[in-house]
C-alpha cells in the first residue's frame, strides 16, 4: 500500500508522533548553548522580507478577483441566454474549489493528530471558509511569517527559523491547492473563451457598442490576463515555493542535533531558492506552453466539440496513471487532480531529476498537437485563424522547451548537478585523463635510449 500522505508538504512522509516529539526537543536548546550560537551569529536581515508578505497579499487579492471574474462570466452567460456554458463554468468553479477544500481540512485534520487545538472557533472558521480555504492557509502562511520577523527582532535564531519553515511549509501547501484551481477553473474557461473567439472572424469585432465594450475585446482581455496573470504566475509560484520545502526536507533529513544551524540554512537556500532569472526563464517556458496546450483544445472544440471529451479523458487518464504510480506518496485523488494540471502544464511532483518525464510528457504532448493540426487542417479550411492556430500551438509548444532548456542549463539552482552537465563533466574528465595518459607515454619513449 502506498504511504500515507504528508500533514503538511504534499508529497513527504507523515512524521510519527515520536518523531515530532523528537524534533521539538531537538529545537529546545538550554540558554548557555542559545547564547553562545546567538553571539556567533549576526543578525543581518529576517527571513521573512517584506516581498515575501507583498507576495501574500498580492496572491490573496489575485485570489479573490480571479473567482469574482469567473464568478461574473458564468451570471453573463445565463444572462445571454446561455445555460450550457453557464452550467459548465459553474462547475468548473465549484468542483475544484471543493477539491481545495477537502484536502485543506484533511491537512488540518492531520496536524491535529500531532498538535491538537483547543479552541473551537478554529474549526468553525476553517468549517466556514471551506469553498474558499486557500483565503486560509495565505493568512496562515502570513502570520507565520510575522512571527518569524518578531523573533528576528528578539534576536531568537532558533524561534525565527522554526516560524520561518512553518510559513514555507504552509506556503508550499496553498501553492498546491491554487495550482489545482487555477488548471480546473480557470484553463476549461479559458479554451472556452478562445474556441468563441476562433468562430468570430476579427472584422466583426466592434471596440464598442452602444458606449459598453464588445464582448469579443472583453473575452481577448480574459484570455491574456488569465494566461499571462493567474495561470503562470500560479505555475511559478507553486515551483518556487515547493522547490524550496523540498529542499529544506532533505536538509532536515541529514540535520543532526550537532550540527551548524546556520550552514544548514545556507545549504537549502542555495540550493531551493530560486533567481530572479531563473524564475523569469520558467514564466517564459510555462505561459508559451500553456498557451499551446489551450489553442490546441480550442481548436479541436471548434471543429469538433461533441468529441472533446475523447482525447481530453484519454489523457486525463495516462497523466493519473503515471502520476499514481510514480509517485510513492500520492493518493489516488491527487493523481487525478494533478492528471488534470498535466493536460495544460509539466510541473514537478516529486523532488529529484525530472528529465525523464519531461522527455515523455512532450512526446505525449507532440504526439497529441499532430493529432490535433490533421482533424483542424481538414475540418476549417475557411477559418480566418486556420494557418495561424496551428502555428501558434506548434511554436508555444518549441518555444517553450527552449526556455526550458535555458532554465535546466543556466540558472537551476543546482544546475551543476543535471543529468546532461554531469555527462559532459564525465566525458570531459575522460578526455583529460586520456590525454595525460597519453603524454605520459610520448615521454616515457622519448626518454627511453
Amino acid at each position: 500500500m502506498k504511504p500515507r500522505p504528508s500533514k503538511r508538504v504534499a508529497f513527504a512522509p507523515t512524521p510519527s508522533i515520536k518523531d515530532e516529539r523528537h524534533e521539538r526537543e531537538g529545537l529546545v536548546l538550554n540558554e548557555a548553548a542559545m547564547e553562545t550560537r546567538q553571539q556567533q551569529t549576526t543578525f543581518t536581515t529576517c527571513s521573512f522580507t517584506f516581498w515575501n508578505e507583498l507576495v501574500i497579499w498580492c496572491s490573496i487579492i489575485f485570489y479573490v478577483a480571479d473567482l469574482c471574474l469567473d464568478l461574473w462570466v458564468c451570471a453573463a452567460h445565463f444572462d445571454a441566454k446561455k445555460p450550457k456554458s453557464g452550467w459548465f463554468i459553474f462547475f468548473c468553479i465549484l468542483l475544484p474549489n471543493l477539491y481545495a477544500g477537502y484536502k485543506s481540512l484533511q491537512w488540518y485534520l492531520r496536524a491535529h493528530e500531532l498538535s491538537p487545538l483547543r479552541r473551537p472557533s478554529v474549526w468553525i472558521i476553517r468549517t466556514l471558509f471551506f469553498p474558499i480555504s486557500p483565503i486560509l492557509r495565505y493568512l496562515d502562511a502570513w502570520k507565520y511569517g510575522r512571527q518569524a520577523r518578531k523573533h528576528w527582532k528578539n534576536h531568537n535564531l532558533m524561534l525565527e527559523r522554526k516560524s520561518f519553515e512553518n510559513y514555507l511549509v504552509e506556503n508550499a501547501e496553498v501553492a498546491l491547492l491554487r495550482l489545482v484551481i487555477i488548471f480546473l477553473e480557470d484553463a476549461p474557461i479559458v479554451v472556452l473563451n478562445l474556441a468563441q473567439l476562433l468562430q468570430t472572424p476579427p472584422d466583426q469585432w466592434a471596440k464598442i457598442s452602444e458606449g459598453r465594450p464588445d464582448p469579443e475585446i472583453v473575452r481577448l482581455g480574459s484570455v491574456i490576463a488569465k494566461l499571462s496573470c493567474t495561470m503562470t504566475l500560479g505555475v511559478v509560484h507553486y515551483m518556487s515555493c515547493n522547490k524550496l520545502a523540498w529542499h529544506l526536507a532533505n536538509t532536515q533529513n541529514k540535520k543532526t542535533q550537532e550540527s551548524d544551524n546556520s550552514s544548514t540554512k545556507d545549504e537549502w537556500e542555495s540550493k531551493g531558492r530560486l533567481s530572479w532569472a531563473a524564475e523569469l526563464s520558467i514564466y517564459c517556458w510555462q505561459l508559451l506552453a500553456i498557451t499551446s496546450r489551450v489553442i490546441a483544445y480550442a481548436l479541436f472544440w471548434v471543429v469538433h466539440f461533441n468529441l472533446l471529451w475523447i482525447p481530453i479523458l484519454v489523457r486525463w487518464t495516462i497523466h493519473t496513471l503515471w502520476i499514481y504510480f510514480d509517485v510513492a506518496e500520492m493518493s489516488l485523488i491527487n493523481s487525478i487532480a494533478f492528471g488534470g494540471v498535466y493536460l495544460f502544464s509539466f510541473v514537478t511532483t516529486s523532488p529529484g531529476r525530472q528529465i525523464l518525464r519531461i522527455t515523455l510528457y512532450y512526446i505525449i504532448t507532440f504526439g497529441e498537437h499532430i493529432i490535433i493540426a490533421i482533424f483542424w487542417y481538414y475540418g476549417a479550411p475557411s477559418n480566418y485563424f486556420h494557418n495561424y492556430g496551428i502555428g501558434v500551438m506548434f511554436g508555444g509548444t518549441v518555444g517553450g522547451m527552449l526556455f526550458l532548456a535555458v532554465y535546466y542549463g543556466c540558472f537551476h539552482p543546482d544546475k551543476d548537478s543535471i543529468w546532461l552537465r554531469q555527462k559532459l563533466a564525465d566525458m570531459q574528465q575522460r578526455l583529460r585523463e586520456a590525454k595525460e595518459r597519453q603524454e605520459h607515454h610520448s615521454s616515457v619513449h622519448i626518454g627511453m635510449p
